[in-house]
């Protein structure tokens, strides 16, 4: 039993670098796609430039055909002028006139403001595009990097499952049964070393039977609170997760 104890010791070993390899397997395709989210934002930025530029030509063309009505007015005010008799008919369609020159001379500053935003807008589209492409370029290369990274983990995962499961044919099928029963209900963590008289994994204190059989190696003992299998280490204690 001594001998079956320290096989599980080292499959226990064997099962934590494995499941290192697991999380990392895990992060790694996690990490690529926190990558392309990261692109979102600057996509968003893009697309408000885009935006702005559009709403901004509309205005411009509501705008231009405002102006083009109170040009249309203005001149047939003026032929108007020739025909009337009326000095208060002509004073008030002058009058008409001039408020209509001054809606004509402030829409042509609307159109000169709206046509800077255009520019300003334009401008800052080409950055955004700028940005967006030099950093598409860069997520790539990451994710170039990671894909590499995450094919190496995956190879060398593959390895070790194999050489584990080679490895575990050692042990009694119904020791290794309850190994790994104890290890998925327990963090990953089945078999832990007597410490004085105390359980290696929750430190319950043990009762001295128990401690009398971990000590002579010839039976499995659980710890009566964690469930998890006890040996006497001979050297340095397995290592924790």
């Amino acid at each position: 039993m001594k001998n079956e104890l320290e096989l599980l010791v080292a499959l226990q070993k064997r099962d934590f670098a494995l499941d290192k390899l697991r999380e990392k397997s895990v992060e790694l395709p996690q990490q690529m796609g926190s990558n392309d989210s990261a692109l979102v934002s600057q996509r968003a930025n893009l697309e408000d430039a885009k935006n702005n530029v559009k709403r901004l030509q509309l205005s411009k063309k509501e705008k231009e055909l405002e102006l083009s009505t109170k040009e249309n007015d203005i001149k047939k005010h003026n032929m108007e002028l020739n025909t009337i008799k009326s000095n208060d008919t002509y004073k008030a369609l002058l009058s008409e006139i001039n408020t209509a020159k001054l809606s004509v001379s402030a829409i042509e500053d609307d159109i000169l403001n709206i046509m800077e935003g255009i520019e300003k807008e334009s401008k800052r589209v080409k950055e955004e595009e700028a940005k967006l492409k030099a950093e598409e370029t860069q997520l790539a290369a990451k994710n170039v990097q990671l894909k590499s990274e995450l094919d190496s983990f995956m190879a060398e995962l593959a390895k070790l499952e194999v050489e584990r499961e080679e490895f575990a044919k050692q042990i009694p099928n119904d020791l290794l049964s309850s190994y790994e029963g104890i290890r998925a209900s327990r963090q990953g963590i089945a078999i832990v070393p007597l410490e004085g008289e105390n359980c290696g994994g929750c430190g319950m204190n043990l009762r001295a039977q128990n401690i009398n059989d971990i000590i002579k190696g010839q039976e499995v003992v659980c710890c009566d609170s964690c469930q998890r299998i006890l040996y006497r280490p001979n050297e340095p204690q397995v290592e924790k997760k």
